[in-house]
């Protein structure tokens, strides 16, 4: 932001977006809006394929998941028309100088300014790249894995999850929650070995959304789920679960943030049936049970191998 403090007079002159902004951009006015993947509020949307509409001059902040940067500036390049300008800004210890080798290609760049360890570069885009080329997919059992730049399990099955599905206990089948659902492996799995189960599941970022939707789909759930676009379980319908199910996030950037996960737990008890179970897989580091133990009447590790612990939570 301080980067492009030195430019307010250009940016406040035309109508300008601003795309995955760290903060709030402090002058934004009515020719100004700002769009960012995570939810802001605690509305919950069911996932569509998103439009990112351009104005006169577009900014870019370098994304902290790198390789989520192209796929941006695909999404902004589909809508640039005419004189419209895009402007990519980002800190140089984020990665900001290595952007033209990272372009492969896509786009033209020229740096139009550098300070205080940032740099700020205007982009001209090339045609020839499709949506497809950002998706990966694979195999995990049975099941077809897709997802998008910067999901969580987006390549491979992580280690967290691999380990609480090895000791996932015995569920009744019912209606299932699941919080972060990442690229959908876990809720396809859990669809799968319970047919009559239902699940709902939400995540904060829309690209992992879009995953988890997009997995459920070529497996043929998708009927049995609904995948949410939410920043906190309390917007989703006011249901209760047999059980809650869920590798619960706990970074955010290079930060280490507890507070989202936290949040949930202290409302998991209220969310579930009497009798209904609360799973969930987490490094040994990381203790809940402060917080989870003043809910339910037990609270027992079922599992701790490769650097993790499957929890089970009975209320």
């Amino acid at each position: 932001l301080q980067m492009l403090e030195r430019h307010r007079p250009e940016l406040e002159a035309v109508s300008c977006h601003y795309f995955d902004a760290p903060d709030s951009i402090p002058w934004l006015s009515n020719n100004s809006k700002s769009f960012s993947l995570n939810a802001i509020s605690t509305s919950p949307l069911k996932p569509k394929q998103a439009t990112w509409p351009t104005a006169e001059l577009n900014v870019l902040f370098y994304p902290k998941a790198k390789e989520r940067l192209l796929w941006w500036l695909y999404q902004i390049q589909q809508s640039l028309s005419g004189t419209q300008q895009l402007w990519v800004v980002g800190e140089n210890d984020g990665g900001i100088k290595s952007l033209a080798k990272r372009l492969k290609g896509m786009f033209e760049c020229e740096k139009i300014d550098t300070a205080r360890h940032c740099a700020l570069f205007v982009l001209t885009p090339k045609p020839g790249v499709t949506i497809e080329d950002f998706w990966t997919h694979y195999q995990h059992n049975e099941l077809s894995i897709s997802a998008l730049p910067g999901v969580f399990s987006a390549k491979k099955l992580d280690t967290g999850t691999s380990v609480l599905l090895e000791h996932l206990p015995d569920l009744k089948s019912g209606d299932f929650l699941e919080m972060g659902c990442g690229s959908g492996v876990l809720a396809a799995e859990l669809l799968t070995r319970y047919p009559q189960a239902h699940l709902d599941t939400y995540d904060v970022d829309l690209l992992a959304v879009e995953s988890a939707q997009a997995t459920l789909n070529a497996n043929k759930l998708a009927q049995r789920a609904n995948v949410y676009w939410s920043a906190d379980a309390t917007a989703l319908p006011p249901k209760t679960y047999q059980a809650i199910v869920t590798n619960p996030p706990f970074h955010k950037g290079i930060r280490t943030e507890y507070g989202p996960t936290e949040t949930f737990f202290s409302q998991a008890s209220d969310r579930l049936v009497r009798g209904g179970k609360l799973v969930w897989v987490a490094n040994d580091f990381l203790n809940y049970q402060t917080i989870i133990k003043a809910q339910f009447k037990s609270v027992t590790v079922i599992a701790q191998t490769k650097g993790f612990k499957v929890y089970e939570a009975i209320k």
